[in-house]
């Protein structure tokens, strides 16, 4: 039986909700003109009645050990020139064990914390102007910061370790309306503190993400259909011999696939709404997540 609006979750499940913070990635494929500031408030939750334990999908979750999650998101986005656009993400996570078992690891039964805030830097390469379309060339950085909460606990959603990746791509876009985007990343990952342990520390995999969307965009709204694919070089599965106990060490591979919906409600307000739902999966969630948000556009010239 689907549990809704929870992360059923035994001790080796704490990455489903990871993808909510990664889903899509942090960049696209537009540009913001010089000057033009959006800033948007999400929420999403997340739902599954299966798991992957290293790549086998198993089915059925004791209930006794739910857990709620909520993402709370504020995610910001300022053009610095017409080709080089700044971003900001800070994601706040909320999570509790309905049941009051505490945490295996950490002894706690639930959090409110800030995790992970990234900053990038997208730039609009170059320009292909086409008969009927522009081929844009998308490169970006992104820096991801742990802001000191302890990553090793089944109700964290970060990994607890330092970040830095490197992105690039190309952006279609009819004039017309319809587009097409294709990004690719190298995520470079440092090591976690265990504070649990003084002194203690675990590697976190580097992993290469693949993001493609094809959609429309005009005035009137804007409709997209993405897919992601991650892959971690390395890492452990759960449940072999080199597994530890150190969640965010662990090999986490996965396939997803959503749509997402923006309309405006007044020329600097717009609503958006998302679904997003996992088709393959190593050592995480078999999630499906429902998010919605609102942003708000000015012009600061």
């Amino acid at each position: 039986m689907k549990k809704n609006n929870l992360l059923t979750l035994p001790i080796f499940m704490l990455l489903g909700g990871a993808l909510t913070l990664n889903a899509q990635g942090l960049l696209d494929g537009f540009s913001q003109k010089k000057g033009d500031l959006s800033v948007s408030a999400s929420y999403a939750r997340s739902q599954f009645d299966a798991f992957y334990v290293g790549e086998t999908k198993t089915d059925g979750i004791p209930a006794h050990e739910e857990i709620n999650q909520n993402i709370f998101s504020l995610y910001t986005k300022y053009g610095v020139t017409d080709k080089l656009t700044a971003i900001v993400s800070l994601p706040f996570i909320s999570a509790e064990n309905t049941s009051n078992v505490p945490d295996p690891i950490n002894g706690e039964t639930s959090i409110a914390e800030l995790q992970d805030i990234s900053i990038a830097l997208k730039l609009n390469a170059f320009k292909f102007n086409l008969k009927k379309a522009d081929l844009n060339v998308i490169t970006g950085v992104t820096a991801v910061i742990p802001t000191g909460y302890e990553p090793n606990g089944i109700l964290s959603v970060g990994s607890g370790a330092l970040g830095f990746d490197v992105t690039a791509g190309l952006h279609l876009n009819t004039e017309v309306g319809f587009f097409s985007t294709l990004l690719t990343s190298y995520n470079f990952r440092g090591d976690a503190d265990n504070n649990l342990t003084p002194g203690g520390q675990f590697g976190v995999p580097n992993a290469f993400v693949t993001t493609g969307k094809i959609g429309y965009s005009s005035s009137f709204i804007y409709v997209e259909a993405w897919a992601d694919y991650s892959n971690s070089e390395e890492g452990v599965d759960i449940g072999t011999p080199s597994f530890t106990g150190n969640l965010p060490e662990t090999n986490v591979d996965y396939s997803q696939i959503g749509i997402t919906v923006y309309k405006n409600i007044i020329p600097q307000l717009g609503v958006s709404l998302g679904f997003g739902k996992v088709i393959d999966g190593r050592n995480l969630s078999d999630a499906t997540t429902f998010s919605a948000g609102l942003t708000y556009n000015v012009s600061l010239k």
